[in-house]
């Protein structure tokens, strides 16, 4: 029987030092996709109105170094880890690294997982996590129907 891999996940907010353009955003998505996907690393970044929300899932030496270079990040302060530990499964198997900027959004249903991001009042993390994880798995369940759909067109 095949090992498990050592998987594992964590889940911060940060505040950027400065708001960011959307080539400065696309930038930072593209560099982030070639590095994270050599070290086996997926996940999904958030953006709104200057404050990130990210998952980071993969190799446990390979996420843990990667927190450590985002912790000293000149581009954000204040990280908050809200969700850190050993996984058995991946949200984003497959998928890199995706992103939303939620600024573009005019959706009513995020509206509470805005306001955390904002706030960046973490006083209940239970919360914000939740908000974030329901988030991420909305997102991940409407990407594998899409892949689904696709597949079954070929």
């Amino acid at each position: 029987m095949a090992e498990k891999p050592d998987l594992y996940r964590v889940m911060y907010l940060s505040r950027a030092t400065r708001p960011m353009t959307e080539g400065e955003l696309s930038d930072l998505l593209a560099g982030a996709r070639l590095r994270n996907e050599a070290r086996g690393i997926s996940g999904m970044l958030l953006y709104d109105a200057g404050h990130f929300a990210q998952v980071l899932e993969g190799p446990t030496e390979q996420v843990a170094a990667l927190m450590a270079r985002i912790e000293e990040d000149p581009r954000h302060d204040d990280v908050v880890v809200l969700s850190a530990g050993p996984i058995q499964e991946r949200f984003f198997e497959g998928w890199g690294m995706d992103w939303a900027h939620l600024d573009k959004m005019d959706d009513s249903h995020h509206y509470a997982l805005r306001r955390h991001m904002r706030s960046h009042h973490v006083s209940d993390r239970e919360t914000v996590y939740r908000a974030l994880v329901l988030f991420y798995e909305e997102h991940a369940d409407k990407r594998r129907v899409a892949s689904r759909a696709a597949a079954m067109a070929r």
